[in-house]
């Protein structure tokens, strides 16, 4: 695995933000970081999952 690391930062919506601590409270998750790794995560084991 690569360990290459990029970093990014963004400013979202309060509204979206408020969506991904609701995610990252039900999944137990710690931060905000975790959180958008899972959600690539489970998007793209979705997306491999159909090719």
């Amino acid at each position: 695995m690569d360990n290459e690391k990029h970093e990014f930062h963004i400013a979202i919506e309060k509204d979206l933000f408020d969506k991904l601590e609701s995610i990252k409270e039900y999944h137990g998750i710690k931060n905000i970081t975790e959180i958008i790794r899972f959600l690539i995560t489970k998007e793209y084991r979705k997306i491999n999952k159909s090719n």
